[in-house]
């Protein structure tokens, strides 16, 4: 019985169909239908490659943007150990550009096939168009480079200034692969004193354009002088992620300098176009930061090398100067040190002849001084004498003792003021009274003043 027949027509009952006898029939119809091989489009998900050494993967239409993740169709694809090695010298022929990888927009040629144990249409894959492939990336790669230029981002990191010595190097890369260890060992080997900041990412696969950006983007917040971003070689389609939208504005948006050394000696990105500065190879670029120190290096050395030349010239000439001031000095020392002998044995002579007579001239005035002061000492002792006994008769005069003796008194304050005038004190007030035997203490109950006379 055929599927697309009725089963009803000239049977008074519905058919049953077994699973078994339903798979094959659709086995049979598929076949019919599509009867020669056909290429299919798609992008690569889900890749797998067991032990028995067949390939199985799914293509899928691509997402549009903003669309979920396997919301469109799919087919599952399977590649037969037989066929792999015929595919591969396709891929090979194409010098290694197109690797079969997730995430790779691919047109494949196979076989449709009912897989009735599992009741799934799959397509046995029997070749590869790797241009096709290569085709689709340019074409992507034309119109994001478009894009980019339009909104002027091609430019915006080529802009930013690279420090005259960049040491602190920012490195975005898959830690422990070859293209980690090239980058460092060129900068180990050239003995400058790089700091290195390290950012581990995926470099291949469909998760790799996100890490990359996230890296770049990370590491941008530590201020590094540059960020390095290298990976090794391989084919094409392995470097795919370094010509993803994401990455591209990551590098664009970074706050310091991207060099580039991603792939072999051809390989071009468009991370190489819209960075600062692009190598071929990990170990350029790692090239490319060691010369730019050496430059440095080698002007400082230069400069301290003509400063050290200047300073021994300028320290010759004076030494120079100086011996022949030194001459000088020792000349014109010598000259005067005569010269001051000469007059100072002269000055000796006078000096010596001078003192005997100022001697003289002394001795003689101090003999008159002697006598003359002999002479008045015996008067000036007797008046001495008389002004003395004259200054004491007055400060006997004018003792309070005495004065108090002959009745006089001394009246003052309880603070000790002496009391002058009776409007100095007040009723109440008390009074303290100096007498010749004693004091007198009161208190005041009336003044009175005294009017002058007339």
């Amino acid at each position: 019985m055929s599927l697309f027949e009725d089963p009803n027509v000239g049977s008074p009952a519905e058919v049953t169909w077994s699973v078994s006898d339903l798979a094959e029939e659709i086995g049979q119809a598929l076949r019919s239908a599509f009867r020669d091989e056909v290429w299919v489009r798609g992008e690569i998900r889900d890749l797998s490659r067991p032990q028995s050494g067949h390939v199985y993967l799914t293509l899928t239409d691509p997402a549009a943007p903003g669309a979920a993740m396997g919301s469109g169709a799919s087919i599952s694809v399977m590649l037969h150990s037989r066929q792999k090695s015929a595919v591969n010298a396709t891929l090979t022929g194409a010098g290694d550009t197109v690797r079969m990888s997730a995430g790779t927009d691919v047109r494949i040629r196979g076989r449709l096939r009912w897989y009735a144990p599992r009741g799934q249409l799959q397509l046995q894959m029997t070749a590869i168009d790797p241009a096709y492939t290569l085709g689709q990336l340019e074409l992507a790669r034309a119109e994001l480079l478009h894009r980019l230029d339009a909104e002027g981002l091609l430019q915006a990191n080529g802009l930013l200034p690279v420090p005259l010595a960049p040491l602190r190097i920012g490195l975005v890369t898959s830690v422990g692969s070859a293209a980690e260890a090239d980058f460092l060992d060129e900068l180990r080997r050239s003995g400058f004193a790089f700091e290195v900041l390290q950012a581990d990412t995926r470099v291949q696969g469909m998760d790799a354009p996100r890490s990359i950006a996230s890296a770049l983007r990370m590491l941008g917040t530590h201020r590094p002088d540059v960020i390095a971003l290298v990976r090794g070689g391989g084919a094409r389609t392995d470097l795919a992620a370094f010509d993803d939208e994401a990455v591209a504005r990551a590098i664009a948006a970074a706050p310091v300098p991207v060099f580039t050394g991603i792939g072999h000696e051809t390989d071009s990105s468009i991370a190489d176009d819209i960075g600062h500065t692009s190598a071929k190879t990990p170990t350029a670029c790692a090239g490319l930061l060691v010369a730019r120190v050496t430059e440095v290096a080698d002007a400082l050395t230069s400069a301290w090398s003509a400063i050290g030349g200047q300073a021994t010239r300028t320290v010759a000439h004076h030494d120079q100067q100086l011996d022949r001031h030194a001459s000088h000095l020792q000349r014109v020392g010598r000259l005067a040190l005569e010269t001051a002998d000469q007059r100072l044995a002269h000055h000796r002579g006078r000096v010596a002849s001078g003192s005997q007579s100022h001697l003289r001239a002394a001795e003689i005035t101090m003999g008159t001084s002697e006598r003359r002061l002999a002479h008045r000492a015996p008067r000036v002792i007797t008046e001495a004498d008389r002004v003395l006994r004259s200054i004491e008769a007055r400060v006997r005069a004018l003792d309070p003792e005495r004065a108090l003796a002959r009745g006089w008194s001394i009246t003052r304050t309880a603070a000790g003021r002496v009391v002058r005038h009776p409007d100095e004190v007040a009723v109440g007030d008390a009074l303290v009274t100096l007498l010749a035997g004693g004091t007198v203490r009161s208190t005041v109950t009336e003044t009175s003043t005294v009017l002058p006379n007339g």
